[in-house]
């Protein structure tokens, strides 16, 4: 008898530090003028996270600057494992439009929005 061990992906430090952590790189990007929130507010980047828990645009012609800077700078996730083996899922970072509107951080990283994740199979 076999009994499937589902194991979600999982960032060094957690998911709640990696909100954090995403959050306090946008902001460092917008006192730097890089974020404009015209092009950027509710802007969703889409990102694989491989087999090997490795970040990597979604769209590999991307030149987007904020996105490449910020995967340049993150480490290997624990990857998912579905039956024993591992798996790539789709990561979605939203930049939250209130961020703009300096709404405060507490507030920001209580959304269910700000990130979710999708299965993308073996």
């Amino acid at each position: 008898m076999y009994n499937a061990v589902e194991i979600f992906l999982e960032p060094k430090g957690g998911m709640h530090n990696f909100k954090i952590h995403w959050l306090n790189y946008l902001k460092e990007v917008m006192r730097e003028s890089r974020l404009d929130k015209a092009i950027y507010a509710d802007h969703i980047f889409e990102i694989i996270v491989t087999k090997d828990g490795t970040l990597l645009d979604r769209k590999s012609d991307s030149k987007d600057p904020v996105l490449i800077d910020f995967l340049r700078k993150q480490k290997r996730w624990s990857p998912g494992i579905q039956s024993g083996r591992p798996i790539c899922y789709l990561l979605k970072l939203k930049v939250p439009k209130e961020l703009f509107d300096k709404v405060k951080m507490e507030e920001l990283i209580v959304r269910g929005d700000l990130f979710t994740q999708e299965l993308l199979g073996p």
